[in-house]
């Protein structure tokens, strides 16, 4: 397989699938530097379902050599269909791909990337090889890059969902509640959510231990799923009323 004319071929499907005036729009809400052809996600992913029929006995360096190649074009939705490649094949991912996976992260700059990678891919291989990568994990919330802090909590999302590593979770929205990067506040507020879907009782007394810490931004997704929640923002008001009795 001639990875970098696969990723050519990518590049020209999704080219003649797109728009001028959505590369435009799509650019200015990423703030991205890279290039944009303006073809949304679903044309991606039926040019990612396509690409995958037509090579049914895809190896795993196969795989990740027409990831490389499609990265390696400066272009947000030829990056973005390498992850839609991974997404579809999860199976094909190990532990052995975790620094691949790591690097890429760090090279993504975007929530755009970072999600599907981390909270799809990463996850999805945290279910299937907890013990191995729960110690990566552990290293990744304390990274001084902040996506791959919010890479580290969006990795737990499956395994969150079969109500395993709830304890690890918590400690991972413990050590980062303090941060004031919004990233990271928006992405313990959306898994907080997810969580107290399944298990309010807990949230909501994670929220009130550390209410002395709370930010709005971690506060309102979880209040969307509890009984309680009217309580808790009057918590969280009445706290901040005197932080600025206290400042004045």
């Amino acid at each position: 397989m001639n990875a970098a004319a696969e990723a050519a071929g990518f590049l020209a499907q999704l080219t003649a699938a797109g728009s001028p005036t959505r590369a435009i729009t799509e650019k200015a809400y990423l703030k991205s530097e890279l290039q944009f052809v303006g073809s949304g996600v679903p044309a991606m992913r039926v040019v990612a379902k396509g690409w995958l029929s037509a090579h049914p006995g895809l190896a795993h360096d196969e795989l990740f050599a027409v990831a490389d190649a499609l990265w390696a074009h400066p272009v947000h939705e030829c990056r973005q269909s390498a992850v839609e490649l991974l997404v579809l094949r999860p199976q094909l991912i190990t532990l052995l791909d975790v620094p691949w996976l790591y690097n890429t992260l760090r090279d993504s700059y975007t929530w755009a990337l970072v999600d599907p990678l981390a909270g799809s891919v990463v996850a999805d291989l945290a279910a299937r090889d907890t013990l191995g990568l729960m110690p990566h994990l552990d290293r990744w919330v304390h990274d001084p890059d902040f996506w791959i802090r919010r890479s580290a909590v969006l990795s737990l999302r499956t395994v969150l969902r079969q109500d395993r590593e709830l304890d690890r979770f918590f400690a991972y929205a413990t050590l980062l509640l303090p941060e004031t990067e919004f990233f990271i506040r928006k992405v313990l507020g959306w898994v907080l959510r997810e969580v107290a879907a399944r298990h309010p009782e807990m949230v909501s007394h994670w929220l009130r231990d550390h209410m002395a810490q709370m930010n709005l931004v971690a506060l309102r997704e979880p209040m969307r799923r509890l009984a309680d929640a009217d309580e808790l923002r009057a918590l969280y008001d009445t706290r901040q009323d005197k932080r600025r009795n206290n400042a004045g």
